[in-house]
C-alpha cells in the first residue's frame, strides 16, 4: 500500500511532530507499505528506511497525493494542503495542536483553503483533550510515542547508577525552561541532586548557554540538542525527568520517553500531559508553588525507595511497562489504517 505523510516538519528538526511523523513514517515502512514523507523542513533524504522528499514542487506534490493509498496530513499548513482542493480525495489529518479548530470565515483569510479541504479529512489527534477541545463530532485518538527503538534495555540504569535532573525539549518560554532555572536552586536542594542537564535547542538557547558560562546557574549544565539516541541516554541515566511546561501541552511525548528510560518524570498538569504517564508521573501545578514543592518531596520519595527496595522498583517497571503497550507505533498504525479503511 502507498502511503503518504505530508509534515511542515520532520528531522532532523526538533520537536513532537517531528519525532511522531518518524515513528509512524517507521512503523508503515516496518508492515512493508511503500512509505513517502513529504516535508518542507531541509535535511537529508536518505537513511530514514523510507523515501523523504523535502520542500516539493507542486507537480510532484500532485503526483504524489494522486498516487497515495492512503493520506496524511499532520496540521493543515497552507504549503501543503493546496492540491487538495482540486483533487477532493479523503485523508488523514492528525491535529498535534489546535490550529484546524478555529478557522476564520472570511472570505479573505487563508483559513478559507483550509476549510475548503475540511470535509474530507478523517481526524485523529494526538491526545484525549485535543479532541475534547476540536469540536469534531467524530475522532479518533492516536497518541504519539517516544522514540521506543532508541529507548533500549543498555541504556536505562538501575536507581543506584542515576543521577541528576534532566530536561528535554524545545528551549521556548513555554516549554518552562526559565521557570525551571528559576527554582533550580529549589530542586536542587528537594530532590539531593547535584546536577541539571539541559537537552534540546530553541530561541532561548543562546541566553541559556550564557549563563551557565559566566557561572550565573551553577550545577546546570547546557547539553544543547542531540540525537535521538544519545537523547535516550540522557534519559537513561537520569534520576529524574523534569517536564514544566507552562501552556496546555497538546500531549508531551518527552513525559512518556522519561517514564521509559526509567526516571522519576515531574510534570506539569497542562494540557495532555496527563495522559502521558498517567499516575506513575508526578503532577503539580505550575501556578501553585506549594504544589511544586509538593512533588519534589514525592518524587524523592519514590527514588529513594527505588534505590531501597529491588521488588518496588521491579513492580513499578512492571507498571510502567504495561501503560508504555498503549503507546506502542504499532497500536497507533494500527488504528490510522482501520480508520481510513472504514
Amino acid at each position: 500500500m502507498k502511503i503518504v505523510i505530508a509534515s511542515y516538519g520532520f528531522l532532523p528538526a526538533i520537536g513532537g511532530v517531528s519525532t511522531t511523523v518518524a515513528i509512524q513514517a517507521s512503523e508503515f515502512a516496518k508492515a512493508g507499505h511503500d512509505v513517502t514523507v513529504v516535508t518542507l523542513e531541509p535535511g537529508p533524504t536518505e537513511g530514514y528506511g523510507h523515501r523523504v522528499v523535502r520542500r516539493p514542487g507542486p507537480l510532484t506534490l500532485f503526483r504524489l497525493y494522486k498516487q497515495a493509498d492512503v493520506l496524511i496530513l499532520a496540521n493543515l499548513s497552507l504549503q501543503l494542503i493546496y492540491p487538495l482542493v482540486i483533487l477532493r480525495r479523503p485523508f488523514g489529518l492528525q491535529h498535534h495542536s489546535e490550529s484546524a479548530f478555529k478557522l476564520s470565515r472570511s472570505l479573505f483569510s487563508a483559513d478559507l483553503l483550509r476549510r475548503a479541504v475540511l470535509p474530507r479529512a478523517r481526524h485523529f489527534m494526538t491526545s484525549a483533550f485535543i479532541g475534547r477541545k476540536s469540536g469534531f463530532p467524530r475522532y479518533v485518538v492516536t497518541h504519539p510515542f517516544s522514540s521506543s527503538h532508541n529507548i533500549t534495555p543498555d541504556v536505562v540504569r538501575a536507581p543506584n547508577e542515576r543521577a541528576d535532573v534532566l530536561f528535554v525539549g524545545r528551549l521556548e518560554p513555554e516549554k518552562g525552561v526559565m521557570w525551571m532555572l528559576e527554582r533550580w536552586p529549589r530542586i536542587r536542594e528537594a530532590l539531593g541532586v547535584e546536577k541539571l542537564r539541559v537537552v534540546g535547542a530553541g530561541s532561548l538557547s543562546a541566553t541559556i548557554e550564557s549563563m551557565t558560562s559566566a557561572g550565573q546557574l551553577p550545577g546546570v549544565d547546557f547539553v544543547g540538542p542531540l540525537s535521538g539516541p544519545d537523547t535516550a541516554r540522557e534519559m537513561g541515566a537520569a534520576a529524574y525527568v523534569l517536564v514544566p511546561s507552562l501552556w496546555e501541552e497538546p500531549f508531551g511525548a518527552v513525559a512518556l520517553e522519561g517514564l521509559t528510560a526509567g526516571a522519576i518524570t515531574v510534570l506539569s498538569n497542562r494540557g495532555g500531559l496527563t495522559e502521558t504517564t498517567g499516575d506513575l508521573g508526578v503532577f503539580f501545578d505550575p501556578d501553585d508553588e506549594a504544589s511544586f514543592d509538593a512533588a519534589l518531596k514525592t518524587a524523592r520519595e519514590k527514588f529513594d525507595l527505588h534505590r531501597q527496595s529491588t521488588s518496588a522498583h521491579e513492580a513499578y517497571r512492571r507498571r510502567v511497562a504495561d501503560h508504555v503497550a498503549s503507546f506502542k507505533p504499532s497500536v497507533v498504525v494500527a488504528k490510522i489504517l482501520h480508520e481510513m479503511a472504514a
